[in-house]
């Protein structure tokens, strides 16, 4: 006779049960699925130590459950801070994806493979590969002197840090159709490599030969 008491109680608490799940857990779980909320995200990608500026930014009402507790929804919290990694277009922006300060983690990679820093003088638009080098493309580098040109094995796969552009109007081969032409580019180099670029700037005029496209393009 108690077995079948116990049975009858146990029977019933797992109606219960099932009842309150039913109708108390579940509906809640299904609200929270269906609940929205407008968070800010990237117009196109955006790169690392990119300043955030209107036109990277748009809003867009996504849906709230699994939403991370990170992400942005008001634009005056990303406006003038910088990416601190890559954002991808349509992406929601996370505050720990923000930095308030532009950090340069290429300079940084470049630091750690025992890499520098140096600027050499592009005199023609020519002799910068008729403006369409771009950072991330690795590069050749030969020196005119003495009516001879030199061309340095060490010089060969140089990586472009950055390009710096000079007023078309200001430059004495200005015959290309664009308003900016190359007046110097930085290069990442060994220490050897360094000095050979240092001899060449000085020694006679140089000459930039576009090898590949890196893969910054």
């Amino acid at each position: 006779m108690k077995i079948g008491n116990n049975r009858i109680i146990i029977g019933g608490g797992c109606i219960l049960l099932a009842a309150v799940i039913s109708f108390g857990v579940l509906p809640g779980i299904n609200k929270s699925k269906g609940a929205t909320a407008k968070v800010v995200v990237s117009t196109r990608d955006i790169t690392a130590g990119t300043k955030m500026t209107e036109d990277l930014l748009a809003e867009k009402e996504v849906g709230a459950f699994g939403l991370s507790e990170t992400a942005v929804k008001d634009r005056s919290a990303v406006l003038d801070r910088f990416a601190a990694c890559d954002i991808y277009a349509g992406e929601p922006i996370l505050d720990f994806k923000l930095s308030e300060t532009a950090a340069d983690r290429k300079l940084d990679t470049i630091a750690a493979e025992g890499r520098r820093l140096v600027t050499v003088s592009v005199s023609t638009v020519a002799a910068g590969v008729g403006n369409h080098i771009k950072p991330g493309d690795r590069v050749a580098v030969m020196c005119y002197e003495d009516k001879k040109v030199t061309a340095f094995d060490e010089l060969r796969d140089l990586e472009i840090y950055s390009v710096e552009n000079a007023d078309a109007e200001q430059t004495a081969d200005a015959g290309d159709k664009s308003d900016k032409i190359a007046a110097t580019v930085t290069l990442a180099a060994t220490e050897q490599q360094a000095q050979k670029l240092v001899y060449a700037e000085y020694a006679g005029k140089l000459h930039l030969i576009l090898e590949r496209r890196g893969s910054a393009q």
